[in-house]
C-alpha cells in the first residue's frame, strides 16, 4: 500500500532530516509518491501563486535529497549500517558507491570468536554497535577493531582456525 505524500509531511520529512545527523527512515517508495506529487500539483495547478507552489515543494524534495546523499556517504566512511527503511533508490546509491569506493580495497579476513558472556548491544570506541550476544555464540566478524574490542573487554575469545 503507497503512502501518499503531500507538502506538509514532505516539509516535516525535511526537517527532521536537518534535526539529527542520523538517517531517518523513510518509505521504499519515497521518491516515487515525491515524484507523483509533483506531478500532481503541476497538472492542478496554474497561476503564478500555485507554480510557486510547486516550486517549493521541489526545492524542498531536492534539499531533502541532498540532505540524505551527505548522510549516506558518512555512513559509507564511518561503516555504519543503513535504518531498516530507506527508498530503493538511496539504498540502490549506498550499494553502488559502497562497492565502488572498496574496489581494490584488501579483501578482509574474517576472525572466529566465541562469545562468552551474555552482551546486549553496546557501542565500542569508533561508535560501531557490537552485538547483542549469548554467552556459547560463534561470531565472524571482518571488523578488527570490533574483534579487539570483544576480546579486550572480555566478551569473548578468539577460536582457533
Amino acid at each position: 500500500m503507497a503512502v501518499s505524500i503531500t507538502a506538509e509531511s514532505l516539509f516535516l520529512s525535511l526537517q527532521q532530516e536537518k534535526a539529527t545527523g542520523e538517517l531517518q527512515p523513510l518509505p521504499h517508495d519515497f521518491y516515487a509518491n515525491a515524484t507523483a506529487l509533483v506531478a500532481t500539483l503541476s497538472k492542478q495547478d496554474q497561476g503564478e501563486e500555485k507554480a510557486r507552489r510547486v516550486e517549493n515543494v521541489v526545492k524542498m524534495l531536492m534539499s531533502l535529497k541532498e540532505k540524505r546523499k551527505q548522510k549516506l556517504l558518512l555512513y559509507i566512511a564511518y561503516s555504519r549500517p543503513l535504518p531498516a527503511t530507506i527508498p530503493n533508490e538511496e539504498e540502490a546509491l549506498f550499494n553502488e558507491l559502497h562497492k565502488t569506493l572498496n574496489a581494490g580495497a584488501p579483501e578482509t579476513k574474517l576472525s572466529k570468536l566465541k562469545i562468552i558472556a551474555d552482551v546486549p548491544e553496546v557501542l565500542t570506541a569508533q561508535g560501531r554497535k557490537v552485538g547483542p550476544y549469548k554467552n556459547g555464540e560463534i561470531v565472524e566478524l571482518s571488523d578488527s577493531g570490533d574483534v579487539e574490542f570483544i576480546i579486550k573487554n572480555k566478551i569473548g575469545e578468539i577460536l582457533v582456525q
